[in-house]
């Protein structure tokens, strides 16, 4: 691991892995460009409650590349 970063989501505060920072940025910023303006503080919210369960699921307090890619798959619908 060579570093992390924080994040806020929903005013949530994350703690990521530079190594996968980029990927799931990139992912939320499709899902944030395709939501309208009504939906998207919902969506923000859900994208926040998933990643709390990711890290809750591996009992974790830093995302790493494994909770990202997961997220990823539980969300892909949403782009």
């Amino acid at each position: 691991m060579d570093g992390q970063h924080k994040i806020t989501i929903s005013g949530v505060v994350f703690y990521i892995e530079s190594e996968c920072r980029k990927l799931l940025t990139d992912h939320l910023n499709i899902i944030y460009r395709n939501s309208s303006r009504a939906k998207s503080e919902a969506v923000d919210e859900r994208m926040a409650e998933l990643l709390l369960d990711e890290l809750k699921e591996e009992g974790k307090q830093i995302i790493s590349n494994k909770e990202v890619v997961h997220f990823i798959e539980r969300t892909r619908n949403l782009r």
